[in-house]
């Protein structure tokens, strides 16, 4: 059997990535394809050589731009360019475009979405502010760019034989925008990397904190989260990561609140396993920190957003704020550090739920939609 991969851009290394390399574990022989691959960022993990036939309309614009979202308009000719006419098996991991791509009729298309293209769905407006939609120039062009790319996407949606959502979130966009059912599988968590011992003593930059791992992404909410504590100097936070708000962020960050940009993985397992509990401020469909922080014993304090309340358990694994606004961020945080210093959440049934989420189970699934 020859199988082919794809997965949309490799120009970072974030959790969609971290799938992408579970199943080239699982199928080392497998040959991947890409539409944008940037060597510099992902080059440790992803080489080079096992990319396979780059289209050269997106890798050129992305060469001389360094911006994916100039390739836009280009990316569903870029993924229909491809030939997988010698293959008997394609797994897509979609976030935008790769569910496009045209196979033959007895070639087994599976799909696993992380999500149904967002800023083409749910989150246009979101997109829309981001790129300055209020210019005239901007709003008369995109307006008619994104009608089509919807109607491509909704087409391009019918061309796979098997629906996988990496959540019931995904799951009900899946149905909502495409008319299909999927299978929910849940991504692959490497739980195992915290249970390996530290030798390292990192340093710690203060003595009792709370944590956030997140891309600096002006949608995950930081901010609110910074300016509350503002609000509580005698607690302390560390936010492990970077992207598009690091800088502001800092500018408005007190001294009890720490930053650290991108570190070794087994100082972040150091980091997490030493703050008090980690703190998951935004909407997300399905997201493998919370999960990490509860095999390190960890619980979390996170917005109340459903698909949370779909893979948690509250007053076991964790705590909720309700108010998007935040206004009952601190309220709600100073009560959940009570419950925390009363030991009100066992640590053992912490472990047992995040379990449920091994790598394992996932590989399991994955190769049984595979083979069937």
């Amino acid at each position: 059997m020859k199988i082919a991969i794809l997965h949309d851009l490799l120009v970072k290394l974030w959790w969609a990535e971290k799938v992408l390399e579970k199943i080239i574990k699982m199928y080392p022989n497998a040959d991947l394809f890409t539409l944008i691959y940037d060597e510099k960022k992902v080059a440790k993990v992803f080489p080079k050589e096992k990319i396979k036939d780059i289209p050269k309309i997106t890798q050129n614009i992305y060469d001389l731009t360094k911006n994916q979202r100039l390739c836009l308009l280009f990316m569903s000719r870029a993924i229909e360019s491809i030939d997988l006419s010698g293959y008997d098996i394609v797994i897509a991991l979609n976030s935008a475009f790769v569910h496009g791509a045209i196979t033959k009729p007895e070639t087994k298309f599976i799909v696993y979405y992380h999500s149904p293209t967002r800023y083409l769905w749910d989150w246009t407006n979101e997109y829309k502010k981001e790129i300055w939609w209020n210019k005239w120039l901007k709003w008369l062009i995109l307006n008619s760019v994104f009608k089509n790319i919807r109607i491509w996407d909704y087409i391009a949606s019918k061309r796979h034989n098997i629906t996988l959502a990496n959540s019931l979130n995904v799951k009900k966009r899946i149905k909502k925008y495409y008319w299909l059912d999927a299978e929910v599988i849940y991504p692959n968590v490497e739980t195992k990397r915290f249970d390996k011992e530290i030798l390292w003593e990192y340093k710690k930059p203060f003595k009792n904190y709370h944590i956030i791992i997140s891309t600096l992404a002006k949608y995950k909410n930081i901010e609110m989260t910074v300016n509350n504590f503002n609000k509580m100097p005698e607690k302390n936070l560390v936010i492990v990561w970077s992207w598009a708000q690091k800088e502001y962020l800092q500018s408005i960050a007190n001294k009890n609140i720490y930053f650290s940009w991108f570190i070794p993985d087994e100082e972040l397992i150091f980091l997490l396993k030493n703050s008090d509990w980690l703190i998951f401020s935004w909407e997300e469909d399905f997201w493998i920190t919370p999960i990490e922080a509860f095999w390190a014993w960890k619980p979390v304090f996170a917005y109340r957003w459903w698909w949370l309340e779909e893979t948690m358990v509250e007053w076991i694994t964790w705590d909720f704020f309700d108010s998007l606004d935040w206004k009952d961020f601190i309220k709600k945080f100073l009560a959940y550090d009570e419950k925390i210093k009363k030991n009100k959440f066992d640590e053992n049934s912490i472990k047992e739920i995040a379990s449920k989420y091994d790598e394992d189970i996932f590989e399991k699934k994955i190769r049984e939609v595979v083979w069937f």
